[in-house]
């Protein structure tokens, strides 16, 4: 009797910390409207990375602004300070794809995460590796890995959360 007793606290406690971790980072219905209006709101929407060891003041080593007209900017810290335009657009399922001259990115999932927005890697990965794209002398492009960024930090960077927006100094920072 006591060993069902234990399985069964053991199920039932599995079952809850799964059905929690769902409802946090679960996609769902079409985001796009209400990111867009975070936009519209704040003149921007910014999101910044899990890994909280970054040289930033808020302790990201990445983030990531979105503005209108499908502009966005990767901003990174690390061994110094860089800042990558590029665009960004919808697809299906609340994927989100970054285009970058020299940064390539995953495919993204826009969710929500309690009242705020998170983007994680569609693949479910939390690493970001070989994100840089290098052209060299001959005009031959690969990828390699990102030297802006602190290496030890990469595994935790995804999901990268939405940065609440300062209320008394406008649009987030």
């Amino acid at each position: 009797m006591t060993t069902t007793k234990a399985t069964a606290t053991v199920v039932l406690v599995v079952f809850l910390f799964m059905l929690d971790a769902c409802s946090r980072t679960q996609p769902h219905a079409n985001l796009a409207p209400q990111f867009k209006e975070k936009i519209k709101k704040n003149k921007e929407l910014v999101f910044i990375d899990s890994s909280h060891l970054g040289a930033s003041m808020d302790g990201a080593i990445l983030s990531l602004h979105f503005f209108a007209d499908s502009k966005v900017h990767l901003y990174t810290w690390g061994n110094g300070f860089s800042n990558y335009p590029g665009t960004y657009a919808f697809t299906e399922n609340n994927g989100i794809d970054l285009s970058f001259a020299d940064q390539r990115w995953p495919r993204l999932r826009l969710s929500k995460q309690g009242d705020l927005l998170a983007l994680g890697r569609r693949d479910g990965l939390k690493a970001l590796e070989k994100s840089y794209v290098h052209t060299d002398e001959n005009g031959t492009r690969r990828e390699v890995d990102d030297g802006d960024i602190y290496p030890e930090a990469r595994p935790l960077i995804f999901p990268l959360i939405q940065r609440i927006p300062d209320t008394k100094q406008g649009p987030a920072k």
